[in-house]
């Protein structure tokens, strides 16, 4: 995980000005809340111990992996690391936020999602 920024937020990546470009997008840093990692270790525990990583580790790899972005509920999206080898594809859901200084990205909340899951929503990436 990159350094702290503004407690309780860490910064973990950036949204690439030409993959915003082509997904319609802001480009933007990422960041994700302490409480958002305790909430992803607590829901998702299972999964993330099945997979060997913690939540920081699982986050950067969808991060530095992602090969898909689809449409969320309202105005977030999904990072997806789409597998075409399995029903299970890693993802990331972010919300664009507004800081009166900054802008950027907030991951929500990451696990593991089905095919059918991914699949109904729009890829806009």
């Amino acid at each position: 995980m990159e350094s702290k920024v503004h407690h309780p937020y860490i910064k973990v990546g950036r949204i690439k000005s030409t993959i915003a470009q082509d997904a319609h997008i802001k480009c933007a840093d990422i960041y994700i809340s302490e409480n958002q990692i305790k909430h992803i270790s607590a829901r998702h525990h299972t999964e993330l111990l099945q997979l060997g990583l913690t939540v920081e580790q699982y986050i950067k790899y969808i991060i530095d992996n992602y090969n898909q972005i689809r449409k969320g509920t309202g105005e977030s999206i999904l990072l997806v690391v789409f597998n075409n080898s399995n029903n299970k594809h890693d993802s990331a859901a972010m919300a664009l936020n507004y800081c009166i200084e900054k802008e950027f990205w907030e991951i929500k909340t990451a696990q593991p999602r089905k095919t059918d899951d991914i699949l109904k929503r729009k890829k806009i990436w």
